[in-house]
């Protein structure tokens, strides 16, 4: 939506210069307003699309210029009617796309806060620039104020109904994908990932993890401990895998798949051995008695033509072979690079 209201600016700055050129430049200092608003909006849209299409959707910089963009547009729309015939203009009916504008972000309340603000613009356009109140206007001016308080009231509640059926599928859809101890993604992910992946041809490699003697952990110290201990994990696993970089999943019971979006050796063993430090620092259990968690891996990247079952295979052999060996390591298949340990 903010690159459909992206191309709706970049739509009317050309066809607001070409109206006020042709039908409104009257006096120097309307040319020099409108020069300055439309260096003003040139700046803010071209900052706005670098935004949209280079910094991440959930960064705060994201958020506050999206949203400051309704109170540019609001600006720039009250300015820009002024300069081109006032309630008269053909531009007007931008208020009604600026209302829709705010209910994306603050439903219903930002619709009535939006229509409210437009009724006050409009009123103050009435007086500054068309010269107050006029008889025979009258029925317009009724009928556009009506028109903005029915579009902020019915666009304010159906947008407002569409965010929230928008809200409920997006926590179902994290229901169905993401394992809810963890909080990192299920098995199922991990299959429609690891697929997605081959397909794209992207190099890769896969590490396949399982907490050494977790029965033991159960069953000695009880199951929330146990729980304790998968949540540390996960925690452990999402803050250090940017998703620019790979993505870990809960396979299933105690063990752990990672994809790592590299089938460098030299950069897989850099954040394996960061992220086996991190977790022997750890410390679970009570005051009484603590004690710590060690993991086994097994990793290789994708040989060509090696399909999905294939590859999982060949890191679960890993995995099993670095438990036969005395658990806490990491064993390592084919990668890209030699192996240096």
């Amino acid at each position: 939506m903010e690159i459909a209201y992206s191309c709706v600016r970049w739509f009317f700055v050309p066809t607001a210069t070409l109206l006020f050129l042709k039908y409104y430049h009257h006096t120097t200092g309307d040319l020099i307003l409108f020069c300055a608003l439309f260096t003003v909006s040139v700046l803010y849209m071209g900052f706005t699309e670098y935004v949209l299409h280079r910094t991440p959707i959930t960064s705060m910089l994201y958020r506050y210029v999206t949203r400051l963009g309704v109170f540019m547009d609001y600006i720039a729309y009250i300015l820009i009617i002024s300069l081109t015939g006032g309630t008269h203009s053909p531009l007007y009916p931008i208020a009604y796309l600026i209302i829709l504008h705010a209910s994306l972000y603050w439903s219903f309340t930002g619709a009535m806060v939006a229509t409210n603000m437009m009724i006050i613009g409009y009123l103050g356009v009435i007086f500054l620039v068309d010269g107050g109140f006029l008889d025979e206007e009258l029925p317009r001016h009724f009928f556009n104020l009506a028109f903005l308080i029915m579009i902020g009231v019915i666009g304010g509640i159906i947008v407002a109904r569409e965010r929230k059926h928008f809200v409920e599928k997006g926590i179902f859809e994290n229901l169905a994908k993401k394992d809810y101890l963890t909080g990192l993604y299920n098995h199922r992910s991990f299959q429609e990932q690891i697929r997605e992946t081959i397909t794209k041809t992207r190099h890769f490699t896969l590490i396949m993890g399982d907490i050494d003697y977790f029965k033991n952990i159960n069953d000695r110290y009880g199951h929330q401990v146990g729980d304790a201990v998968l949540r540390a994990i996960g925690s452990l696993f999402d803050s250090l895998i940017p998703s620019s970089q790979g993505r870990a999943f809960r396979y299933g019971g105690e063990e752990f798949a990672i994809i790592l979006f590299t089938d460098d050796r030299h950069m897989a063993a850099e954040w394996m051995d960061q992220f086996r430090d991190k977790l022997k620092a750890l410390e679970f259990g009570s005051d009484e008695e603590k004690f710590h968690v060690t993991m086994s891996f097994g990793a290789t990247s994708r040989m060509r033509d090696q399909r999905t079952a294939e590859l999982v295979a060949a890191a679960d052999a890993l995995l099993y072979t670095a438990k036969e060996q005395g658990r806490d390591r990491v064993v390592w298949g084919q990668l890209a690079t030699n192996p240096s340990q």
